[in-house]
């Protein structure tokens, strides 16, 4: 597993230099990161956990974490049945440290009987603990009719699945499309960026797409399940896809009561942004947004997880022990990042932190998730 995985996966690495405005910041002591880290309870909401791997267990009893770990790619059935295999064993084995969220097939879209294997499916899924459902980007961005049109996520043919993970109270996990830079030719920090139109999209796994559907057709099919279902909650993978603009954001979740969004790879997009805008959008929203980390985690090589390179090869003791560095190290850096006035050094950008009062992070960290997904802290003693 290479470093970057877990340093990087935040999209760090690829920011530029951004000029960033001075942050009005109350005095507050330095925090002691190894010591006040574990003082608070967390949920990471967002990960993709290929085993229960021992150094993973040593990471969360350290920083007081659990981790929820979450199946998509719908289309691919390998894939999904192994993750959806490997979830429920996981939470089975260790409710302590693990929760899991769910997802469900998409081929056969439409066709006679597809409903009902899928609402049997996400029913087999829930009885056997999953917290929620995750719908992906590939719809929306590589799903398609029999014409060859992109199907959104507010095709009336997905409304039976949403009244159903409505009905049992379960929560919708939300990552319909990525930052609008995929689709310009030059990101917000000068480089090239253009994923999609350049043909990269394999590098997100999502097939062929290069651009045919818009970012802004894919956030008005997002807020049409929002509207049609005022009562389902939907947290939004990634800050909504709209980290890049916290103001666009914030008349979301003024007009979606239940709308919620989770932090995970959105550094990038936040540090483009002044920085004081960013800690008001925190503190004024401080009931609606959840940390994730969007790790992939564990000993276990398997397909459908791009971090495992070492499939079928021994792992040394000083290898997993960087593992367990490397993944500690991540969630220092973003708890210092949500917790401190400190300048955060990510390599080629220095970004302001956001000294978040102790009750906020309390929220972001820990209670937002436990009202939100019902039941991921059972067994969290």
């Amino acid at each position: 597993m290479v470093r970057r995985d877990f340093l990087g996966r935040m999209g760090l690495a690829a920011a530029g230099t951004f000029l960033l405005g001075g942050i009005k910041r109350q005095a507050a002591q330095a925090k002691d990161i190894d010591k006040d880290f574990p003082a608070i309870k967390k949920i990471d909401l967002h990960t993709h956990i290929s085993s229960d791997a021992t150094y993973l267990r040593e990471v969360m009893d350290r920083l007081n974490l659990k981790m929820v770990t979450i199946c998509n790619e719908g289309l691919k059935p390998d894939r999904l049945a192994a993750q959806i295999k490997i979830a429920r064993e996981i939470h089975q084995k260790a409710p302590r440290y693990y929760a899991w969220c769910t997802t469900f097939d998409l081929n056969g879209f439409g066709l006679a009987g597809w409903t009902d294997r899928v609402l049997a499916g996400l029913q087999d899924d829930f009885n056997r603990g999953a917290l929620g459902v995750k719908v992906w980007k590939e719809i929306g961005m590589q799903l398609k009719d029999d014409h060859g049109n992109f199907i959104q996520v507010d095709d009336p043919r997905f409304h039976p699945v949403f009244e159903f993970i409505e009905k049992e109270n379960k929560t919708l996990f939300m990552h319909i499309g990525d930052p609008p830079s995929y689709w310009q030719s030059y990101g917000p920090d000068g480089r090239p960026d253009a994923w999609y139109r350049e043909g990269r999209g394999v590098w997100n796994r999502i097939g062929e797409f290069k651009g045919e559907v818009s970012w802004e057709t894919l956030m008005k099919a997002r807020d049409q399940v929002l509207e049609r279902f005022p009562g389902l909650r939907v947290i939004g993978c990634h800050l909504g896809s709209m980290a890049h603009d916290v103001s666009m954001l914030a008349k979301r979740l003024d007009h979606y009561d239940s709308f919620a969004v989770e932090t995970s790879y959105t550094m990038r997009e936040l540090a483009g942004q002044p920085p004081e805008k960013v800690r008001e959008f925190f503190l004024k929203y401080q009931d609606r947004i959840m940390y994730g980390s969007d790790i992939s985690g564990g000993l276990v090589g398997t397909p459908f997880l791009v971090d495992m390179a070492k499939i079928r090869e021994r792992w040394t003791a000083e290898e997993v022990e960087q593992l367990k560095t490397d993944l500690i190290d991540q969630y220092h850096r973003e708890f210092d990042y949500f917790s401190t006035d400190r300048e955060q050094n990510f390599g080629d950008f220095s970004l302001p932190c956001l000294n978040l009062p102790d009750q906020v992070l309390e929220k972001i960290f820990y209670r937002n998730a436990v009202r939100c997904l019902p039941g991921v802290d059972h067994n969290f003693p």
